[in-house]
């Protein structure tokens, strides 16, 4: 049987039927107006025999919504925990409970489809960037502003020009809102080249994959030092990894 794997994110909610480690159709909503969720459920009803749930949201919102699930499919729930151990990943982190889940389902279904070493870079509200080794060893990561939270943050204690038309086309900022859109891009591209293949590198002359997802990553591409995979949906695709790993 297949399981319903659910993403709780930072902005927005998302769902999908999945099976053998693959997800199928996304279904995604906000926070603010989860009235539909119910009939949005139901369509599982039958079709799934347990949830796989990875939430970054606060504990009220989580529970309510793994409730619903519940009530609705009559199913196991089981909340996914940065300290449960991995299909063949293992955390980086020193107190690995402080790792986001986001992260840790993102490296998962990076790790799916590479046997070596990689860097995954997960574009949302923040975007996040991860290195594992070709042993599965989370070597640790980064964390920075998405798009919006680091034009908003600068905008909130500056006096920069609120202006928002971005020039896309340009390589260098030519007005003040494209000089900060490229600002972030540019930062997270030049970690990517550092620690990847340059001063910093930490594979040596070891194969290295580069992974891409998230919401926002088409900002970020044409940016990217190397050649790169991309995959929607990653803490989707991690969590449907997890549940097959454990019988779903």
């Amino acid at each position: 049987m297949a399981a319903l794997v659910v993403d709780l994110g930072n902005s927005r909610w998302k769902l999908a039927r999945s099976g053998a480690g693959e997800i199928g159709q996304v279904v995604d909503g906000d926070y603010g107006d989860r009235s539909g969720l119910p009939e949005q459920l139901a369509v599982y009803a039958g079709k799934v025999d347990a949830a796989w749930i990875a939430s970054v949201q606060d504990a009220d919102i989580s529970a309510q919504i793994e409730h619903v699930i519940a009530e609705v499919l009559a199913v196991p729930t089981n909340r996914i925990r940065s300290t449960d151990p991995m299909p063949n990943l293992v955390s980086g982190y020193q107190k690995p409970e402080q790792l986001g889940i986001d992260r840790l389902m993102a490296m998962v279904a990076a790790r799916a489809v590479t046997d070596s070493a990689f860097c995954v870079v997960d574009a949302g509200t923040a975007v996040t960037i991860d290195f594992v080794d070709a042993d599965g060893r989370h070597l640790g990561g980064f964390i920075l502003p998405g798009s919006r939270l680091f034009r908003d943050c600068l905008l909130a204690n500056t006096s920069i020009p609120r202006d928002s038309l971005i020039d896309e086309d340009a390589t260098l900022g030519r007005d003040t809102p494209t000089a900060v859109a490229l600002g972030g891009r540019y930062a997270v591209a030049g970690i990517v080249e550092r620690f990847v293949g340059g001063s910093a590198a930490l594979f040596g002359k070891q194969p290295v994959e580069l992974i891409t997802g998230g919401g926002d990553i088409d900002r970020y591409l044409p940016m990217m030092p190397f050649a790169c995979t991309r995959l929607d949906h990653l803490v989707l695709r991690g969590l449907a990894v997890v549940a097959a790993d454990r019988g779903n």
